[in-house]
């Protein structure tokens, strides 16, 4: 049987932490399944807003670029840009919510991930090319000083 507490969470990635609004509400599904076609009478029915509200919102959310409008103006599709920033953020901050309150590692678990597949080709070049640069210019003291650092660490 299901506490009152974990219905709350349910289908909720952020359990409340934005409150009620209509675009709270549409955030929270979006980021509970990114990969759904998203029809504003959907949205409507599973929130329980307004069909006023539910355009609002979604209106809004594809002016700042989370999600798309992949249908026509008539008969409007959303589509979650899951390669966002925003929409990585928010699912990092849904992942941080189940880690506080289920004291899980969801959220590392995710960081993690994204270095490796985004992260680690872009930046590490950068870093190894940063330190042969060091290893050829800095003086000898400097180099002594670096290796008594990186012991220490």
């Amino acid at each position: 049987m299901i506490t009152e507490e974990e219905e709350m969470y349910l289908n909720r990635p952020y359990g409340g932490l934005f409150g009620n609004t209509v675009i709270a509400s549409v955030v929270e599904e979006l980021v509970a399944d990114p990969t759904m076609d998203y029809r504003p009478k959907y949205l409507e029915e599973i929130t329980g807003k307004s069909q006023r509200s539910i355009y609002t919102a979604l209106k809004t959310l594809t002016k700042l670029e989370l999600i798309e409008n992949v249908g026509d103006v008539q008969a409007p599709i959303y589509h979650v840009k899951v390669e966002s920033k925003k929409f990585i953020a928010l699912s990092f901050l849904a992942y941080a919510m189940l880690d506080d309150r289920e004291g899980s590692d969801c959220m590392d678990l995710a960081v993690r991930e994204y270095y490796n597949e985004v992260l680690r080709e872009r930046d590490e070049p950068q870093a190894m090319a940063t330190m042969s640069y060091y290893k050829i210019h800095a003086s000898t003291s400097d180099r002594e000083m670096f290796k008594m650092s990186a012991a220490s660490a």
